[in-house]
């Protein structure tokens, strides 16, 4: 179970990293561009170096599920934190 956790975790972290990414690409947001690339390929290291299968049904919901509430909660996110920054 701990690794579905871990698997969960990962996928959230990589979904809404890509969500914000891409983001940051059209608007050419280019440092930011470069930190969530940098954090994309440290997680997919992690993911594929250390969890290299799927060995059970809680694993391969928790890639489905942690990509999809990653991507939600990177709009959410990135919606925040430039918020944010416009009303400073």
């Amino acid at each position: 179970m701990i690794i579905a956790l871990l698997i969960f975790l990962a996928t959230f972290a990589i979904a809404a990293a890509v969500n914000m990414q891409s983001r940051n690409a059209v608007l050419g947001h280019y440092f930011s561009l470069f930190i969530t690339s940098v954090f994309i390929g440290t997680i997919n290291l992690f993911l594929f170096k250390t969890i290299p299968t799927v060995d059970s049904n809680w694993q391969g919901l928790a890639y489905i599920l942690g990509g999809a509430f990653g991507a939600v909660c990177g709009v959410i996110l990135y919606k925040r934190i430039h918020t944010k920054r416009k009303s400073v």
